[in-house]
């Protein structure tokens, strides 16, 4: 009994043992809450922080060094200028105690001062903290203070920001005292969310006139970073006036350009000229006027204006794949109104409004799956008129070229794709019988991994969120019918039959997550994600085609109809949607315009004081000016 009761007391005993960095972490925590033993003061604001130098160098390079390379002498006091005592004080006390409370007041202090001192995991910490924390108050002082420690992710946080509001920013003291490399880094960027280069413009004439005599000599530097081409004529008037009044001592060069010229000169739309549409490709069974051909015509819907529009059509094809990246829609393959399979690819430039015919795939394939990865388009399975096919390929955006990927390990159709971290999903479909899994590509190592499930489904429609997918509607093999509308089972439901789902990345299913009810059970539906919020368009039951769209937001507990349908015809389907990026009304009226214009791309300075710019007789409000 003895040896038993001192065993389990030793057991005890190197259960309650510390660890050597926790008795060290103590010792020196005793050490300076009890002032021993310290043996250099630092000093802020005329206040004194005993401390220890072994601890301030084992965590500051900055403090190493000086204390290394003291040439023999014993550093007894340090003077920290610039650093408010308080902010010293948390700081010591963190180093000393891992104990830290964060504030917006005292956080960019901290991230200043670790910043400073070189103490990297206080500025990871402060750096996260002011991350989440980027408000109208602080972004642009955020912004400097990341650009001068080098914290990038803080660098982009407050970027983000910034972009997203810079109208309002310009005006601000915190941007007039911004230095120059800084202001560059933001005029620069195609993040700004502005709605025309009149605001860049005003903003840079802002922090001009702020320090003129040490400003203006840079300003015709800074001119060459607003993209003038993109003005539409009244802004363009009143830059001229602008110009005249008050730079009288520049004069400006010009140079013809049309609606191409004017967008690679200016190098391309701010995100705020454009907006993130829907692209619906819709069948039109009827013969056009002429009776020679048949179209598909496009649909476009702009989410924040709850608006339709149509785009120009492309000539009849159906069942085709569709995929976007940036300002360009790709169609690929697809039947004809002959029902002949074709391999061709179709680009739609949103900036041009002009379809162009690419290199066609090397296998004429319809009702595949068609995703855009990483500026690559990738064409998957389908069927041709030999049957179903496990071929697939993938088209180089960059070069222009067809390349063969590896085979699926089985022919399969009406999968649910989608595309998340560089990878392809397609989900459920139809193999020899319905499929109960789901195939994974890796794009990086041109790999398929198959990922097997406990029920199957065919004709739903998938769409990427944050680190996963939601899987909407279709049919089960189980019930031979429609999902059911609500992704919660039920006592008259099998879980194998449930409807809507979640998927993580590594394919597995996930029914917490729960998805509310389908108004309508739908199959063959459109999915896509814009600003926070899941759109389900058109789709089809047993009975009918449906031109409806709804819209609903992760978290919500119900969809919301759209206002307006998609404005298709009678005979018309919708069979292929993609987001797009189009250029908002007046750009787009710009871009479109093919007469030409006179443009400014240079800045040269005239004799002091002498007047050298005019408006220009006989020059028509078509004009744009440049500054590239």
């Amino acid at each position: 009994m003895d040896s038993q009761r001192d065993s389990d007391e030793e057991d005890g005993a190197e259960k309650s043992l510390q660890s050597h960095e926790t008795y060290l972490c103590q010792g020196l925590k005793q050490l300076y809450q009890a002032q021993q033993l310290c043996d250099v003061t630092l000093e802020a604001e005329g206040k004194s922080f005993p401390c220890h130098q072994m601890l301030l160098a084992s965590v500051s390079p900055y403090f190493r060094d000086i204390f290394i390379h003291s040439n023999g002498l014993q550093i007894k006091e340090f003077q920290l200028k610039d650093m408010a005592s308080s902010t010293l004080h948390t700081l010591l006390n963190y180093l000393y105690t891992e104990e830290l409370s964060l504030t917006l007041e005292t956080a960019q202090d901290l991230f200043t001062a670790a910043g400073k001192l070189q103490i990297l995991p206080l500025k990871e910490i402060t750096g996260r903290f002011l991350e989440k924390n980027v408000t109208m108050k602080n972004s642009l002082n955020l912004y400097r203070l990341a650009h001068e420690h080098g914290h990038h992710a803080l660098l982009q946080a407050a970027l983000a920001y910034i972009s997203q509001h810079f109208g309002a920013l310009g005006k601000k003291d915190d941007f007039l005292s911004l230095e120059y490399h800084s202001l560059v880094g933001l005029i620069s960027s195609d993040r700004l969310e502005v709605a025309s280069e009149l605001t860049v413009y005003q903003a840079i004439r802002s922090w001009a006139e702020y320090m003129p005599s040490v400003r203006l000599p840079v300003f015709k530097e800074l001119l060459g970073h607003v993209r003038f081409p993109l003005l539409i004529p009244e802004e363009i008037m009143e830059v001229q006036a602008d110009v005249s009044e008050y730079y009288r001592h520049m004069r400006l060069r010009w140079k013809e350009l049309n609606g191409t010229g004017r967008l690679l000169e200016s190098g391309g739309l701010r995100k705020g000229m454009y907006d993130d549409c829907f692209v619906c490709v819709e069948v039109h069974e009827n013969w056009t006027e002429n009776g020679d051909s048949l179209h598909s015509y496009l649909h476009c819907f702009d989410p924040h204006a709850e608006k339709w529009e149509k785009l120009p059509p492309l000539r009849y094809l159906s069942y085709s794949g569709c995929a976007s990246l940036d300002f360009k829609l790709y169609l690929s393959g697809g039947q004809t109104g002959e029902c002949t399979f074709v391999d061709s690819l179709y680009e739609y430039n949103s900036l041009t409004g002009q379809w162009t015919q690419l290199s066609s795939m090397s296998t004429a394939r319809a009702v595949h799956p068609f995703l855009a990865c990483d500026k690559n388009l990738y064409a998957l399975g389908g069927c041709s008129d030999t049957g179903p096919l496990t071929s697939a390929e993938t088209y180089s955006v960059n070069q222009s070229t067809w390349a063969p990927i590896s085979n699926l390990p089985l022919a399969l159709m009406y999968p649910a794709s989608a595309v998340l971290n560089n990878k392809l999903y397609l989900i459920g479909g139809k193999a020899n019988r319905n499929y109960r899994g789901l195939l994974i590509y890796d794009t990086r190592t041109d790999w398929w991994n198959e990922v097997l499930m406990e029920f199957a489904c065919y004709g739903a429609a998938a769409v990427s969120v944050g680190s996963g997918m939601y899987v909407i509607g279709g049919y089960t093999e189980e019930r031979g019918s429609f999902l059911a509308h609500s992704a919660v089972a039920s006592e008259e439901i099998p879980s194998s039959t449930k409807g809507s789902f979640y998927l993580h990345e590594d394919g597995r299913v996930d029914w917490e997550v729960t998805i509310p009810e389908l108004p309508v059970a739908l199959t063959f539906a459109c999915a896509v994600e814009q600003g926070r919020k899941i759109y389900l368009l058109a789709g089809k039951d047993d009975n009918r085609l449906y031109n409806t769209c709804y819209s609903w937001v992760p978290q919500d507990t119900s969809w919301i109809q759209c206002p307006e349908e998609i404005p298709t015809t009678d005979e018309g389907r919708i069979f292929s949607c993609a987001i797009l990026k189009m250029p908002k009304k007046p750009i787009q009226f710009l871009l479109l315009e093919m007469s030409t214009a006179l443009a400014i791309v240079g800045v040269e300075e005239t004799k002091k004081g002498q007047s050298s710019f005019s408006a220009r007789e006989g020059c028509s409000l078509n004009c744009c000016w440049g500054g590239r």
